[in-house]
């Protein structure tokens, strides 16, 4: 049951759970979702930008404020630590955040290379009471919620072909994040890996990929090093295929166009569900063609500067993964499906500078 608070919806849980956020870009959006909240606390916050970090703090009454990650986790009283920081920094923070006995959620990517997501199943291994959610903020979307509950009621029956984007201006970035041109950031890893994960979510695990990438003009002008322009034909195991595109270097218009959409294709139906557009196409076998708009949840998903902070969703994974540790089950994406999204995302790293089809199996094994 779903309650109306006076800045979105809640959900029960039936325990509580006190949070420490680490990473106040980002995790700002969690911050201000939570508030509220009858059963899930943000009780600290942590980062290096002392500005940011005091501003946070008044601005949202969090008690405790850290510039120090590992004296954070080392607090008693928080239960969850959700990691927010610049993605080559999440293997140290998830290390740390189980060794000091805590869950953990971890935005995506979960980490910056295969080498590292073996490390993070090696140490899940060494930690098997500390759970990990991979915060892949798109699966908790409301038009991908409602595209899910569909194809797992049935109403598309067997899925023929997915497709999905991230297309999104990314300008911004380019200009604003100094961190992402010290090395170890790569465009590929921090934003396909929504669009990888989301068709890995509906098709299964990958056989073998195909990609090509380029750099932008608008990338090459704001002299950003890395590419920002990739296609991505994909093979599973079932035998079917799909693609992802990944774009970020444009003039968007953001207005009628989706920076994140996934295309389902089955033998009963069509699902095709948008992103920050509320909305998604239907089709399903003798029922005329419709647009599903989900007016109802705007407050909910965009109530923290507009569409920039993904506040909705946020929430929304946070109380799922707080009802999975209340009733002991495993939580999804966990650290076996981010493994295997990083190694999606290996290949296809090593398809495009090879020019040549990647096993992702070949990787897994090496």
């Amino acid at each position: 049951m779903n309650d109306l608070e006076g800045h979105g919806r809640h959900k029960r849980i039936g325990k509580s759970f006190r949070i420490g956020v680490a990473g106040l870009g980002e995790g700002k959006g969690l911050i201000k979702g939570l508030q509220g909240h009858p059963e899930l606390s943000v009780v600290a916050v942590c980062d290096v930008n002392q500005e940011v970090l005091k501003k946070t703090q008044n601005e949202f009454g969090v008690p405790n404020g850290y510039s120090d990650y590992d004296e954070m986790v080392r607090r008693q009283d928080i239960d969850i630590i959700a990691i927010y920081t610049p993605d080559q920094l999440h293997f140290q923070h998830i290390k740390s955040a189980f060794q000091a006995g805590k869950h953990v959620i971890c935005t995506k990517p979960l980490v910056n290379s295969l080498i590292e997501a073996r490390e993070i199943l090696e140490l899940k291994k060494a930690y098997p009471d500390q759970q990990l959610l991979v915060g892949q903020s798109s699966r908790f979307f409301g038009p991908m919620q409602h595209q899910r509950k569909a194809f797992e009621s049935g109403k598309l029956g067997e899925l023929s072909y997915v497709e999905t984007q991230y297309v999104h201006d990314m300008r911004w970035f380019y200009k604003t994040r100094g961190w992402a041109r010290e090395g170890g950031f790569d465009l590929l890893f921090a934003c396909c890996s929504h669009p990888v994960d989301l068709i890995r979510w509906y098709m299964g695990d990958v056989d073998e990929v195909f990609a090509y990438a380029s750099k932008s003009l608008i990338a090459e002008q704001a002299q950003f090093q890395g590419n920002d322009t990739f296609m991505i034909n994909l093979k599973f195991e079932s035998g079917r295929i799909g693609r992802v595109l990944g774009l970020y270097g444009l003039e968007h218009p953001h207005h009628t166009r989706p920076w994140i959409e996934v295309g389902v294709y089955g033998t009963k139906g069509t699902f095709i569900a948008k992103y920050p557009q509320l909305e998604s196409i239907i089709k399903y076998e003798g029922e005329p063609e419709r647009v599903e708009s989900y007016f109802e949840d705007i407050y909910h998903y965009f109530q923290f500067e507009g569409v920039n902070h993904h506040a909705g969703e946020f929430v929304n994974y946070t109380e799922y993964f707080a009802s999975c540790l209340a009733q002991n089950e495993k939580a999804f994406p966990d650290v076996v499906d981010g493994y295997k999204t990083i190694a999606v995302l290996e290949a296809i790293r090593e398809s495009i500078h090879s020019g040549m089809p990647v096993k992702v199996g070949k990787l897994v094994d090496e």
